[in-house]
């Protein structure tokens, strides 16, 4: 338990165990040579060794799936 921490909210693991799976779909769209728009989903179904209650405080794996855009400009 010391070597990953205890149940500490979001990095806590309440069995120890850093195991996480998850699910990552990214859209790029480069609309001119000097532009790219990126959208990116990521969809955990286990964090930190757990499906449901990972940190020992009630949180789910997928309370930390993340929706990510981002606009690249080169001038």
């Amino acid at each position: 338990m010391a070597l990953y921490g205890g149940p500490v909210p979001v990095s806590g693991s309440a069995n120890g165990s850093p195991d996480s799976e998850a699910y990552l779909l990214e859209l790029n769209w480069l609309p001119w040579r000097d532009r790219r728009f990126t959208l990116q989903y990521t969809s955990y179904e286990k964090f930190n060794g757990a499906k449901n209650n990972y940190d020992g405080n009630g949180r789910n794996a997928s309370d930390n799936n993340s929706l990510y855009l981002l606009a690249w400009f080169m001038f």
